[in-house]
Parts: C-alpha cells; structure tokens; sequence
C-alpha cells in the first residue's frame, strides 16, 4: 500500500519504474529460493500519510517505511569520510543510518562512502528483504504440489513413490517450509526428494527429516 505522493512510483505513464522493479525482484527471488514468488498487487491507501508506504502478509503488516520521491537516500553502511545535510533516517529494510539528500549530492555522498539510492530502489529493496525473511509463509500446499509436478516430468518414478506412498504432501511442505525458514533455499529439489524417500521409510517426523536434507544441502548451505 501507498500514500499518495508514491503513487507516481508505480504510474508507467509517468515514468514510474516500481513495478518493473518488484517484478525483477520476483523473478530473482523465485530463481534463488527455488519457488515461484506469488504476484505482489500494489494499491493506494489514504489513510496512510502522504510519503508512506506499508507492506502486508495475509493481511497482516510485516513492514512499512517512509520515502522522500524528490529526494535520494545515503546509505551509511559502516564506514563513512565525512557529514551530509539532509533528512536523517535509517533504511527501512535494514536499519542503517541514512540521510535523505537532494538529489544533486548524489556524487558528493557517493565519495564521502555513502551508498545512494532512490525512492523506488529503497521500496523494492525493503520487499526483497521481507520476501526472503517470510518465504517460508509464501510457500503452501499449492506451491509445494507445484514444484512435485515440475520434478515429475523428469524424475516421475521418485515423486510417484514418495507422495503419497511413503510421505504425505504436508510432511514434504513442512520440511520445505522449514529449510526456507532457516534461509536455505530449495532449488535444489530432486536432491531433497531423493534424500526424503531415503529416509521416509523409517520416519515421518518433519523436524528429523528437515534435518537429514539438511545434512544432504551441507555442501550448498556451505
């Protein structure tokens, strides 16, 4: 959701990029967890104040902040040469110290050590950031069934045995969703499902078998 004066973020007609931002960032995201990000549907609100944006799972608030369009944000992260005049704040994704400066300072900040980035840059990165922490939400039952349709064109006889002979589609998503809670990514799937129908057979316990793909990930999670 979007205060007003963001609304020109995602107007195409007036050269708002946000939402070709937030499509890339779907699209990287979907590529490095391993599942496909769910469409992320922008709308204004008037409630909120003008410059403010919020972020909402389910319905629920999981992340909100405020940017200045005309303005760009200076980033410090850790380590910077000097001051800048401006608007101080904290990056909303990340909770770095930042200045909201005009945008004509953008080469000054940059030599003093700061990173800058716009508006929109500052809105799509606080999503990536809120994707990522809460993938393991974004993944159902639906997404799971999804991703066992796409192994069983190339490995039908390992899904046909595991689901649901050996292991009930809940199991699987919980074990899938509990490696995306621990930032893991699951792209590597015939490698888990392998790992799943090799030890099914003596548990279905979630927590033990999220444990051994784990073990069996340990050269990627490296």
């Amino acid at each position: 959701e979007v205060g007003y004066r963001l609304v020109p973020l995602v107007d195409a007609s007036r050269s708002g990029d946000l939402l070709a931002r937030i499509r890339g960032v779907r699209r990287k995201l979907s590529q490095d967890l391993g599942f496909l990000i769910q469409s992320v549907h922008i709308r204004d609100n008037l409630e909120l104040s003008p410059n403010a944006y919020r972020i909402n799972l389910a319905g629920v608030t999981v992340g909100e902040g405020v940017v200045q369009v005309d303005r760009e944000l200076a980033i410090n992260p850790g380590r910077v040469f000097g001051k800048l005049t401006g608007i101080e704040t904290r990056d909303p994704a990340f909770g770095m110290e930042a200045v909201w400066i005009e945008a004509g300072r953008r080469d000054q900040a940059q030599t003093l050590g700061y990173t800058v980035v716009d508006a929109g840059t500052v809105i799509a990165t606080h999503i990536s950031h809120v994707i990522q922490t809460h993938a393991h939400e974004l993944l159902g039952h639906e997404e799971v069934q999804q991703l066992l349709n796409g192994l069983a064109k190339s490995a039908p006889r390992l899904v046909e045995e595991l689901v649901p002979k050996t292991l009930p589609l809940s199991s699987v998503a919980r074990v899938l969703q509990g490696l995306l809670a621990e930032r893991v990514p699951i792209r590597n799937l015939r490698l888990i499902i392998e790992t799943l129908a090799e030890h099914a057979v003596r548990s279905q316990d979630p927590v033990l078998l999220t444990s051994q793909v784990r073990v069996a990930l340990g050269r990627q999670i490296v």
